[in-house]
């Protein structure tokens, strides 16, 4: 019993300190499309090993991306929600819901987040072995409990062989 609420309780904080320790300044910063609507841009995107458009990712790897936002309101929490649009065919991205749950992802900073105030949030996206080789649209959205976003940002990506 006690390995397990050992093991409850270092997983989480592992999992932060990972977002924390995660040398994203180094990543190019990337052009980015706003989303359709009203929710804001981020104020700078930054994808591992992506220089310019469409961004290569490898499969069988996790494709980083470091987003630096300004929370428009006060917020408890924050998610993540992704969609891509491949062969024609929009979808959302369901995320594992450890990845999903973008407090646990913020870099030196955790919910609740106050109006105003600058955040970096650090994602790791798998790109499974299984995936097609083929172009593919991505729009990342960080919402918070109200649906409200904090930042919307669509970029172009390409599958590859790894």
């Amino acid at each position: 019993m006690y390995k397990f609420l050992l093991l409850v309780t270092l997983v989480p904080a592992v999992m932060l300190q990972n977002a924390d320790n995660i040398d994203h300044q180094s990543w190019p910063q990337v052009s980015i499309r706003p989303c359709a609507g009203l929710r804001p841009p981020p104020r700078a995107v930054r994808i591992e090993n992506c220089v310019e458009m469409p961004c290569l990712l490898p499969r069988g790897r996790d494709a980083n991306m470091a987003m630096d936002f300004t929370a428009v309101q006060d917020a408890s929490n924050l998610r993540t929600q992704v969609t891509a649009t491949a062969l024609g065919i929009t979808a959302p991205y369901e995320l594992p819901a450890e990845r999903a749950a973008a407090c646990n992802w913020l870099v030196q900073s955790r919910c609740p987040i106050s109006a105003g105030e600058d955040l970096t949030y650090h994602l790791s996206m798998p790109v499974t072995a299984i995936y097609p080789l083929v172009s593919v649209t991505i729009e990342m959205d960080l919402v918070d409990q109200s649906g409200q976003s904090h930042g919307c940002f669509v970029v172009d990506a390409r599958v590859v062989a790894n």
